[in-house]
């Protein structure tokens, strides 16, 4: 039984190259930064109004989430960090697991003197915000929740092979690339070689190890405990996820009480770099009721 846990944290393997993305330092916002139990963590904090953070998944960075941040951040603030081990933040040499990441995120919020956010997490993200709600609902140390967003989020046993998510050649990482989005038609040779000399050089693959042998992980699914989610929650998925299949949508929708569900046609694991207009509209009506 233990494969399917080590597939649930596979999942999350993905370091989002959004194709759409020509971004340049001079574009991007602001890098802040703040010790958080120690360690620095980078991070954008842009807009202003009621608290929404964004949690990137297990591989990936604050920069994925580059096409939504000017659109939401016209009515909220928006926070965007590299979580702990990933990115430009520290990379400490940890056991890591879902409750690390957790921890860190509240004590992030805390540290930044926020009193009430809502939480957008994808993929591994999804998993850890939705940890953090479950645990938020009852420890009156945590920042509360107004609302929760998850997108194609992992944490849920699901059956089947486990695919090759750790690429350490030019093929492997064109599988990847493959298995995350609907469409590659972008994925140029040019492309597919940019995207692997940035992730050898985001050098979070000590992280990543951690993660997918953390002997914590198996007590950490969400299957018993998406009751125990008392907030409103979106969940949001693309139909044709190679990764984590709609069917695990249709759970965490069914599992949280009141939960609603929006899919992406010709959409894989990423809807807010391949369905992006969708994608805002879609968070933006559930988050302004």
């Amino acid at each position: 039984m233990r494969w399917k846990f080590l597939f649930a944290v596979l999942l999350p393997f993905i370091f989002v190259a959004i194709p759409c993305l020509a971004q340049t330092p001079q574009n991007l916002p602001a890098d802040r930064t703040i010790a958080v139990f120690g360690q620095t963590i980078h991070y954008w904090d842009v807009g202003s109004g009621p608290v929404l953070v964004l949690v990137h998944g297990l591989g990936d960075r604050k920069e994925s989430w580059t096409p939504v941040i000017p659109t939401l951040s016209q009515k909220y603030r928006v926070l965007a960090l590299d979580q702990i081990g990933f990115g430009k933040s520290a990379k400490p040499l940890l056991d890591y697991n879902i409750q690390t990441y957790v921890d860190f995120l509240n004590e992030f919020l805390r540290d930044l003197n926020v009193q009430k956010a809502s939480l957008v997490g994808e993929s591994l993200g999804g998993w850890i915000v939705g940890l953090y709600a479950v645990e938020s609902s009852s420890d009156s140390r945590m920042v509360p929740l107004e609302k929760l967003v998850l997108m194609d989020a992992a944490g849920l046993k699901r059956e089947g092979p486990v695919p090759d998510l750790n690429p350490s050649s030019l093929a492997q990482m064109r599988r990847v690339m493959e298995l995350v989005y609907y469409d590659t038609s972008w994925l140029t040779d040019e492309r597919l070689h940019q995207i692997f000399v940035d992730k050898l050089g985001e050098q979070d693959g000590y992280t990543t190890h951690a993660l997918l042998t953390s002997s914590y992980r198996d007590a950490q699914s969400l299957d018993s405990r998406l009751s125990e989610i008392h907030v409103p929650t979106l969940v949001l998925w693309g139909r044709q996820d190679q990764l984590i299949p709609l069917a695990n949508g249709e759970r965490y929708a069914a599992g949280i009480a009141g939960a609603k569900l929006v899919t992406f046609d010709k959409c894989g694991h990423v809807p807010a770099a391949e369905h992006t207009a969708e994608f805002l509209a879609a968070i933006e009506q559930f988050l302004a009721k």
